[in-house]
């Protein structure tokens, strides 16, 4: 033989399993390293991205701003946030009183090494989203981040979740769960001081869980620290990255289906604060069956509705009323075309600011019909136009979004507050400026139990109906397609 065959060291292959065997290390044994083994065998391979969503982060991004949120507030995904979403609650029938409830998470931590600021990679990824999990509120934090809020299981105990997506919602993970706090999602405001309604976040990083109690985040939902909002319930939350805008209440009742909060308010923070003061506006009224915050680029606004005022009657629309918040607070005057003493409910667009959209009840003549109007001026004066496509007015009014001031999207029966009782509901396009309306390209039954839309930007919009998905449109909302929070 030659040294080759008699001396490993002179054999390439040799060396180099001789180099590999000295650089194995003993790792101990036991339960704790089998069962991290078992869970990481355990994980579901990750599938592709819906492909009617390709480019959903360019369209969030593009018109829609470097801060974003969903969830009841505007009803569109603009460089604010918009608003959460307004299900049906429990029927307590009690008041809240307005006592801090308890505030700790269950998060799940970064893994070693990785930098809680940029948050997590898709690969980093520790539970995913319950399978329990039927959400209530959605948010978009900017580029392909996007967070819910939803009741959940945890520990074999109903408890409320965040979950989150850092891929435009292709793929969903756990942030934290408040096994002391509930997520009725109430359409009148928090039924209690541990009943969330809302969440928004600014930018993937900084966001808040809103309702009984507020609590914000720093590191993209993974802990949570309280909010000091002045001991009231928070009905609803906006942002525009610099300045936050919350209407609250000092307390709301549920009763069956319908709802109301007493005591509504204003508060603004920075967003570097943990702290809120009062915004003096005035005329505002005192008993709600709901209020939320819209958002115009920087400037907010407040949409109310008020209780009837006499037994509801068939073409009888919301007693609703507009203020504006950022600068001369003060009343929004409706269109002349609208109802005497209806009122009306104010949006913005994603795309086009400084374009303002209302719709009201039209003046009795004939047949009553809902009435839109487009303003430039801050709602100093409209140009309105009837919107026979939308049908005959109620009580439960119309939820309307808009990527941009051609083309709108609205849910009919579909306000806060009392709408949970006014019966079906029905997802309604136009790609003319509210002239004429037709069916959105929707499931049937998702349809009928839409709870809040959201335009976001470019041509995307959001649907939010309750339980283990939401909808999503790139075409403005002429067609949707399904998208799951757990693969």
């Amino acid at each position: 033989m030659s040294p080759r065959d008699t001396d490993p060291r002179e054999d390439p292959l040799e060396e180099f399993f001789a180099r590999e065997r000295a650089r194995v290390e003993d790792l101990p044994g036991g339960p704790g390293h089998w069962d991290e083994l078992v869970r990481d065998a355990r994980r579901p391979a990750r599938r592709r991205w819906a492909p009617y969503l390709a480019g959903a982060a360019a369209a969030v991004v593009v018109g829609a701003v470097a801060y974003g949120s969903l969830g009841p507030g505007t009803g569109h995904l603009a460089s604010p946030a918009t608003q959460t979403h307004r299900p049906t609650g429990s029927a307590s029938g009690s008041t809240s009183a307005l006592q801090p409830p308890p505030t700790s998470a269950r998060t799940v931590p970064p893994p070693p090494g990785a930098s809680s600021s940029a948050g997590p990679s898709p690969t980093s990824t520790v539970l995913p989203a319950p399978r329990s999990f039927g959400i209530v509120s959605l948010t978009n934090g900017g580029g392909r981040h996007l967070y819910a809020l939803g009741r959940a299981v945890c520990g074999g105990q109903d408890c409320t979740a965040v979950v989150a997506s850092d891929d435009d919602g292709a793929t969903w993970s756990t942030r934290a769960s408040f096994p002391a706090l509930t997520a009725s999602g109430a359409g009148g405001g928090p039924t209690s001081t541990h009943d969330l309604v809302g969440i928004r976040f600014a930018d993937e990083r900084i966001g808040y869980v809103f309702g009984g109690t507020t609590l914000r985040t720093l590191d993209g939902g993974r802990s949570w620290t309280p909010v000091d909002v002045g001991g009231q319930a928070v009905l609803s939350l906006e942002t525009d990255g610099r300045q936050v805008w919350m209407a609250t209440a000092s307390g709301c009742r549920q009763s069956g289906s319908t709802g109301s909060c007493r005591g509504l308010g204003v508060r603004r923070s920075d967003m570097a604060a943990t702290t809120t003061s009062p915004v003096t506006v005035p005329a505002l009224p005192r008993d709600v069956d709901a209020a939320w915050v819209a958002m115009d680029g920087s400037d907010a606004y407040l949409n109310a509705t008020l209780p009837p005022a006499t037994p509801v009657v068939q073409g009888q629309g919301p007693r609703a009323r507009a203020y504006r918040l950022s600068g001369d607070a003060g009343a929004v005057t409706a269109p002349a075309a609208c109802s005497p003493g209806t009122g009306v409910v104010v949006s913005a667009t994603a795309n086009s600011r400084g374009t303002l959209l209302g719709v009201c009840p039209g003046a009795p003549a004939g047949n009553p019909a809902y009435v839109m109007g487009t303003s430039t001026d801050g709602g100093a004066s409209w140009r309105t136009h009837p919107a026979a496509g939308l049908g005959a007015p109620t009580p439960a009014g119309i939820w309307l979004t808009a990527p941009d001031a051609t083309h709108l999207v609205a849910i009919r029966q579909g306000l806060p507050g009392t709408a949970g009782a006014a019966g079906q509901r029905s997802l309604l396009v136009s790609a003319d400026g509210g002239l004429t309306w037709s069916e959105a390209g929707l499931d049937p039954a998702a349809a009928g139990t839409a709870l809040w839309a959201g335009a976001a930007g470019g041509r995307l919009v959001y649907v939010v109906a309750g339980g283990g998905s939401y909808w999503a449109s790139t075409d403005d909302g002429a067609t949707f397609g399904a998208v799951p929070l757990r693969r």
